[in-house]
C-alpha cells in the first residue's frame, strides 16, 4: 500500500515558526489564545471578525465561557477551511477530541494540559513521524535555536534588518547588528560581508519574506554609485535633524544591490535561498488586509536573478499559489529554482494535491519539497501533515492506477519529496 511507505518516512519539515517549548509550556494552554496565534485568525477576520472581538478572545483575564460566543460564531465559518482541518485532525489525534464545542472545550483544554510537559514537542513530532524541522525565526543571530533539541531542529536565517534598509532608524539598527558606523556604501557593504561569513555557517539557509509582503520580488541591477546615491539620502534624513524619510523608489537601489550582496555570498558559502512568492498572511497587526499586491509576489520577476546567479538555490515557497503554474515552469527551465509546498496543505488542501499532481509531471522530482507545515504553534505541524499525508498518497496512487508509474518509481518519488530533496538541498545528511 501506497500509504504504509508515505507513514513510514521521517519528513524533513521544511518551514515552522515555532517557539522554544519552554516558552509554549509556560503559557496557559488555552486553545482560543494559542490556535489564534496563526492562520485560523484570517479566516475569522475574513469572515468578519473585528479587531476588538480578537482581542477579547485572546484575553486571558476572561473565562472562556465569556469568550466563547465569539469563537463558536466565527468557527462556524472557519472550520470547514484547510485551517481549520488542520486544527482539528490535531486536537483529533493528539487529544481525542472531535471538534470544538461548548460541551468538549473544557475536555480539551484538561487533555492539552495534561499533555503539557517536557518533551511535548518530541512526543507530537514522532505522531507526525518528522525527523527534522526547519526553523524560520527571522531577523535573528542563532540565539533561540539553543532552547531547541538540536537533534531535532535546526534553522535558517534572515538578513532583511540589514538588506531593506529605509530610513535612518532602519540604518542604526543594521549598523549596531553590524557593530560598525556607516557613513558611506563601503562600510555597509564590507560589515555585511563580513558578518555573512560569519553567521551564516551556522544556519542551512536564508530566508526571505519581506520583497513579497512590502514592495515587489523585482532587484534591478543597479551601480555602486547608484546604491551610494540612496544611502546618502537616508543619512540626509537625520543630518541636521531634517527627520526626512526617504521614499520606496529613493531607497529602492540600495536594497537591490545589498540583495545582490547576499546573493554573492549564498552563492561563495553554498547555501540555498528560501523566499516567499505567492498568496499573503493577514498583516501582523490583525487589523487590516495584506500590506501589497499579490502581484508582487509572482516569482517571475525573479527570472533576472535566477540568471544573474546560477550558482545559487533559489527555493520558491508556498507554492506560488495562485501563480503555481509559473513556478511549476520556472522551475522546469532553471537548474538553480527548486519549489517548496509548505503552507499550501492547510491553505487549500485540494489546490495541494492538484499542484503536486500537476508538478510531478512537469517538473523533476528531485525538484519538489512536499512539506512544511509554517506554523507557530505544533498542533498545527501535526495537523498540516496529515493533510499533506493524505494528498500525497492519493496523488501517487493516481499516478499508478492510470499506469504511469509503477510501485517502484512511487517509492522513489515519495522518499524524495518528503525527505530526500531537503537533505540534499540543505546538506542535512
Amino acid at each position: 500500500m501506497i500509504s504504509e511507505v508515505v507513514n513510514s518516512i521521517k519528513l524533513i519539515d521544511t518551514h515552522e515558526h515555532l517557539e522554544p517549548e519552554p516558552d509554549r509550556l509556560s503559557r496557559p494552554q488555552d486553545p482560543m489564545f494559542l490556535f489564534l496565534a496563526h492562520y485560523l485568525t484570517t479566516d475569522f477576520f475574513s469572515s468578519g471578525m473585528t479587531p476588538e472581538e480578537f482581542m477579547a478572545l485572546r484575553d486571558l483575564k476572561k473565562p472562556w465561557e465569556e469568550r466563547w460566543p465569539i469563537f463558536e460564531r466565527y468557527w462556524d465559518y472557519a472550520k470547514t477551511t484547510g485551517y481549520g482541518l488542520a486544527i482539528r485532525l490535531a486536537i483529533r489525534d493528539l487529544y481525542g477530541i472531535s471538534d470544538i464545542t461548548r460541551d468538549t472545550y473544557p475536555k480539551l483544554v484538561e487533555s492539552m494540559n495534561n499533555k503539557a510537559t517536557k518533551g511535548f514537542y518530541r512526543w507530537v513530532l514522532e505522531k507526525a513521524n518528522i525527523g527534522k524541522v526547519v526553523l524560520d525565526h527571522g531577523d535573528n543571530t542563532g540565539n533561540s535555536l539553543p532552547k531547541f533539541d538540536r537533534d531535532l531542529f535546526t534553522g535558517v536565517i534572515r538578513f532583511e534588518g540589514i538588506v531593506f534598509i529605509s530610513n535612518w532608524g532602519d540604518l542604526m539598527n543594521a549598523s549596531r547588528r553590524l557593530k560598525v558606523p556607516i557613513h558611506h556604501l563601503s562600510d555597509l557593504e564590507n560589515a555585511f560581508r563580513r558578518y555573512i561569513r560569519e553567521v551564516l555557517p551556522n544556519f542551512i539557509g536564508v530566508k526571505t519574506s519581506f520583497p513579497a509582503y512590502m514592495q515587489s520580488l523585482k532587484f534591478e541591477y543597479v551601480t555602486p554609485n547608484e546604491a551610494e546615491y540612496a544611502l546618502k539620502a537616508i543619512i540626509e534624513g537625520k543630518e541636521g535633524f531634517r527627520r526626512y524619510t526617504p521614499s520606496s523608489s529613493e531607497v529602492k537601489p540600495l536594497q537591490d544591490y545589498l540583495f545582490r550582496v547576499m546573493l554573492d555570498e549564498l552563492e561563495a558559502l553554498g547555501k540555498p535561498l528560501q523566499v516567499h512568492t505567492g498568496i499573503q498572511e493577514t498583516a501582523p497587526t490583525y487589523d487590516e488586509p495584506p500590506n501589497n499586491a499579490l502581484t508582487n509576489a509572482n516569482p517571475t520577476q525573479l527570472i533576472n536573478l535566477f540568471k544573474e546567479y546560477q550558482n545559487v538555490k533559489f527555493i520558491l515557497f508556498h507554492a506560488s499559489y495562485p501563480y503555481y503554474h509559473e513556478a511549476g515552469v520556472l522551475a522546469k527551465q532553471w537548474p538553480n529554482v527548486y519549489l517548496d509546498l509548505c503552507w499550501m496543505h492547510e491553505i487549500n488542501p485540494r489546490a495541494y494535491a492538484d499542484i503536486l499532481s500537476e508538478w510531478l509531471e512537469l517538473v523533476p522530482n528531485n525538484k519538489i519539497m512536499a512539506f512544511g507545515g509554517d506554523y507557530a504553534f505544533i498542533e498545527g505541524t501535526y495537523g498540516a501533515s496529515v493533510i499533506a499525508k493524505r494528498a500525497i498518497n492519493e496523488v501517487v496512487e493516481e499516478k499508478i492506477n492510470k499506469g504511469h508509474w509503477d510501485k517502484e518509481d512511487a517509492d522513489k518519488v515519495i522518499k524524495k519529496i518528503l525527505k530526500e530533496n531537503a537533505e540534499r538541498v540543505f546538506k542535512l545528511t
